[in-house]
């Protein structure tokens, strides 16, 4: 009886063994991929530059060409015969047009690699995306609970809901959350994910914008300045923004909201508060 006792015993602490290491795995295999999908980023930022550097050159060869070809043909003069040609500038610029040859099959292989590092990202994202749905249906949830945007400053200065707006002193609907700090705190994505909006919006002031890989999405608004850009991929705890008062705003603070399948839900939900 003992010996079976311990048998279940062994087989209990070996299944939450697994349970435990399959989610490590989980969770590293996504950090992995969302660190892969940042490294393709700044590689096709890289590709870009140098094939628009690329561009450049080939441009500058061919306008040179055009202007040894102008001041060749230029004057009332009747066109001499080729014979009397300056044969330095002839040999000169069959120098350059092979030059450029070699510069554009460089610059379609840099394309071509960037075009694949495309497709690549592609695959990596949709590949997020399906897991993260994967999880969310296995687990009942709706979405995955994100971290708290503004660190060390918890307070809320209006909640989500109904409320009497601050500067036009009308019943309005609020959105989302409003947390006061000092400007330019440090605001933090919530989540992985991609900045789908960075500039100007309305009231909003500056906003960012996420679409997070299990599909919520989260704004953070009135911000001194954000620094990330459309298409950029963030990662959970990034600094995005800083804190300020820009829009319509009586003070220094984030307005941050959650929405999740084109719904807005009350954030408090979705993020976990460090009270």
């Amino acid at each position: 009886m003992k010996h079976s006792i311990k048998i279940v015993i062994a087989f209990m602490i070996l299944s939450l063994s697994f349970i435990i290491n399959e989610e490590k795995t989980y969770a590293y295999m996504e950090n992995t991929d969302v660190d892969s999908l940042i490294q393709h980023k700044e590689y096709q930022k890289s590709l870009k530059n140098k094939i628009s550097n690329l561009e450049n050159q080939i441009n500058e060869k061919r306008k040179y060409i055009e202007e040894e070809d102008q001041s060749l043909n230029s004057g009332d003069t009747e066109v001499v015969s080729i014979s009397f040609v300056d044969q330095a500038i002839l040999e000169n610029e069959e120098k350059i047009e092979n030059e450029i040859e070699f510069i554009e099959q460089e610059k379609s292989s840099l394309e071509k690699q960037l075009e694949d590092s495309i497709i690549e990202e592609a695959r990596l994202e949709k590949t997020i995306e399906e897991n993260k749905k994967l999880y969310l249906t296995e687990n009942n949830l709706d979405f995955i609970s994100g971290i708290w945007p503004v660190p060390s400053h918890t307070d809320i200065s209006s909640p989500f809901g109904e409320r009497i707006h601050p500067i036009t002193g009308e019943k309005n609907f609020h959105r989302g959350i409003d947390i006061p700090a000092p400007q330019n705190t440090d605001i933090i994505a919530t989540d992985d994910g991609v900045v789908i909006f960075s500039g100007i919006q309305n009231g909003y002031g500056n906003v960012v914008k996420i679409k997070h890989f299990d599909g919520k999405k989260s704004v953070y608004a009135h911000n001194t300045s954000n620094l990330v850009k459309e298409g950029d991929i963030v990662k959970q705890g990034q600094v995005i923004a800083k804190v300020g008062t820009t829009g319509n705003s009586t003070g220094n603070h984030l307005h941050f909201e959650t929405i999740v399948d084109d719904e807005n839900i009350n954030p408090i939900n979705a993020v976990e508060r460090q009270i």
